[in-house]
């Protein structure tokens, strides 16, 4: 599990004030965490904060839904006052992924291996200094102990059911999702507070309702969303023709604009969690629609 930089280092200096955080974890690796922290930028930026929660540099493959389930387990178990030698691992892999060079990671590893005989082992944070300074003392970079302990501190995000809001963004893709995984997600939604959203056929549904073109799209072809060449498919390359949208890479600013009109365009169609499975639509506009209104009413306190 990992966070993005940018809301990491806002965190080693923000202020002590209450901010309400959306916590997100979505199926898609660019578009959906881009979507969002531009959305964070923007017409929320202030008392209100969304954090994309990203699977580790040695995961970004693993995007089904079910894979989402563990990492929002492993976020749910993230502790306040320990971390298991397997999520120091990541941490450290993921810190090596952005500094490459810096540290010989298989050594670091063998040398956890060494001191802890299992992976679950959980260490008190009152040792991670000591344990740092060994781990990286005769590494090339001279400050690397005090430089991944802030790296550390910054990515250790833990999540209050209370005053924070924990999400699941996903596709309903009947080629790879089954219905008893679609199920499956909506049972440990339930179990453990999650609150879900979901697009069918894709997330580039909620992209498209930004955009009154969609009123004259055909719900069919929509939720069929057929391949229209080796690269695309049908939803992408409208969107690509209405704004040059593609996956990788695409200006938020054509979206910006319209959020409050796709909000009301998704009411048209199908919103319900359950009907979602099989039914072309998306929620993904309520979850908007209340950051929005959370950001007024914190705006006023």
């Amino acid at each position: 599990m990992r966070i993005k930089e940018p809301f990491a280092q806002e965190r080693l200096s923000e202020e002590k004030k209450y901010r309400a955080k959306y916590f997100i974890a979505s199926e898609g690796q660019t578009t959906e965490p881009r979507y969002f922290d531009k959305l964070n930028q923007s017409i929320i930026s202030e008392n209100v904060t969304i954090i994309n929660i990203l699977r580790d540099y040695a995961n970004l493959g693993n995007s089904n839904p079910t894979h989402l389930i563990k990492l929002l387990q492993e976020f749910l178990n993230n502790s306040d006052s320990d971390v298991s030698v397997a999520e120091l691992k990541n941490k450290i892999a993921n810190w090596d992924h952005e500094n490459t060079g810096k540290i010989n990671l298989s050594r670091v590893n063998d040398e956890l291996d060494k001191i802890y005989k299992s992976n679950s082992y959980k260490i008190p944070y009152d040792d991670l200094e000591d344990l740092f300074m060994h781990l990286f003392k005769s590494d090339i970079y001279k400050d690397l102990a005090s430089h991944f302990t802030l790296y550390f501190i910054a990515q250790d995000v833990t999540y209050s059911p209370t005053t924070d809001s924990l999400n699941m963004v996903i596709d309903r893709d009947k080629d790879s999702f089954t219905e008893e995984q679609y199920d499956d997600v909506i049972k440990f939604c339930e179990e453990n507070n999650v609150n879900l959203y979901v697009s069918n056929p894709n997330f580039e549904f909620w992209l498209l309702l930004h955009f009154k073109e969609i009123e004259i799209e055909d719900n069919q072809k929509m939720l069929e969303n057929p391949k229209v060449n080796n690269s695309r498919r049908y939803l992408e390359k409208r969107l690509h023709d209405i704004c040059k949208y593609t996956k990788t890479r695409f200006s938020f600013e054509p979206f910006e604009k319209n959020v409050h009109d796709a909000i009301l365009r998704e009411k048209k169609y199908e919103e319900n969690i359950n009907e979602l499975k099989n039914n072309l639509g998306t929620n993904v506009g309520k979850l908007v629609e209340q950051i929005i209104e959370s950001k007024a009413e914190n705006s006023v306190k």
